[in-house]
């Protein structure tokens, strides 16, 4: 049975499935820093179409299928420890394929591909 409390707006539990899924890796990685106590404010995850273009996103953004996330730290986490868990989670547990540092928050993203491709946007 379908779960209803987890459902598109228009009340289709496939078309959720099929535009708000997240990867896998992503997902376990947000739990880490959770579990490590790490204080955080997501800024932008899965995105429609929509979202994606009044927000001036690249028309192929890893923010449409769900394969990354903007943070920012929070409170007593400051940047730099963001950026070291981030590197000590894709070290040892899943490689990040794209990690992109802006002035005030950080795009992390997971998928097959696993570049590590490291653009620092605060220069």
């Amino acid at each position: 049975m379908e779960n209803r409390n987890w459902c598109c707006v228009c009340g289709s539990w496939l078309h959720f499935k099929r535009y708000w899924s997240m990867n896998y890796s992503l997902m376990h990685f947000l739990e880490y820093l959770l579990f490590s106590n790490a204080h955080f404010t997501v800024t932008s995850a899965r995105r429609t179409p929509e979202q994606n273009k009044a927000c001036n996103g690249a028309p192929n953004s890893q923010h449409l299928v769900g394969e990354a996330v903007d943070i920012k730290p929070y409170g007593s986490t400051t940047f730099g420890k963001l950026l070291e868990m981030i590197y000590l989670f894709s070290d040892n547990v899943s490689p990040f394929d794209q990690l992109i540092i802006y002035p005030t928050f950080i795009h992390v993203s997971f998928c097959l591909r696993n570049r590590r491709q490291v653009i620092d946007k605060r220069k």
